[in-house]
Formats: C-alpha cells, sequence, structure tokens
C-alpha cells in the first residue's frame, strides 16, 4: 500500500514526493539538522551531501526555513493521518482520547511507506527550529 500525504502547495516549488531528487533533499536534511543543528545547515552542504547542485535543490524550495516548514508540516500531516487512522471505529470520547494519548506518547517506530523520511528523527528537540535557540519544546515521554 502506497500512501502520500498532500502538502500545502505553497510550501515548495516543485512537490519533492514526486521525484527522487525531493526524497533525498528531505532524508538528507533531516539527518543534517539532527547531527549538526539548523543554523550550520545549508543548502550548499546538502548539495555536496547528496551529489548534488545548489540550485536544483533551491528548484524545489526558496530557502532553508522553508524546507523546514514542509518537514514540520509533513510530520504533522503524517502524525495526523496516524490519529484519524487509529480512532475512526472508536465511538467512545474517552477510548478515543486514551488512544491518541498512547500515539502521541509511543516511540515513534519508521514508516516503511515513508523510507526517505526518518520520523524517529523527527522527534529530535532541532525539530522546532534549531539547537541553541532560545526555544522550548515538550518531547514525548519513552
Amino acid at each position: 500500500m502506497q500512501i502520500q500525504i498532500e502538502m500545502d502547495g505553497n510550501l515548495f516549488h516543485r512537490d519533492p514526493q514526486e521525484m527522487a531528487l525531493g526524497k533525498k533533499i528531505i532524508q538528507h536534511s533531516i539527518q543534517m539538522i539532527n547531527s549538526n543543528g539548523f543554523e550550520s545547515f545549508t543548502f550548499k552542504k546538502l548539495a555536496a551531501e547528496i551529489e548534488s547542485t545548489e540550485a536544483k535543490i533551491y528548484r524545489y524550495y526558496v530557502n532553508k526555513h522553508r524546507l523546514l516548514l514542509y518537514i514540520t508540516a509533513c510530520y504533522w500531516s503524517w502524525l495526523r493521518y496516524q490519529v484519524v487512522y487509529h480512532t475512526n471505529n472508536i465511538n467512545s470520547p474517552g477510548a478515543r482520547f486514551k488512544k491518541v494519548i498512547l500515539l502521541l506518547a509511543t516511540r515513534v517506530v519508521n514508516n516503511e511507506n515513508f523510507s526517505y523520511v526518518n520520523e524517529s528523527l523527527l522527534l529530535q528537540p532541532w525539530f522546532v527550529y534549531a539547537r541553541n535557540t532560545a526555544c522550548h519544546i515538550l518531547l514525548p515521554v519513552t
């Protein structure tokens, strides 16, 4: 079964889910931001990592902030899908609430339908903005 999450077209020039290069951009961006932080992440470094050019990355995203917004939106859209999928047949509001809490608090397992997205890295503290910022976030208890 192939699942594709529909994303807001204002977040990108070219849909990265449709092309191998777009998927590679997402995959390596997540890894590089997790390893080095958002502030040191550049399209130039990403291009070198994926053996491409900056121009090709700019064909997908206006800038690195828009890329981060895309990755964030992709994660939340996936999470929303998970909630709807797992609670669709639960009639009791209490049981539905417990299921949602369980989904939010459970350790993330990477999904084979999105092999280019490492969901477990998306729960790292960098995900909101970047390391060494004055931003406080809450992480799920595992």
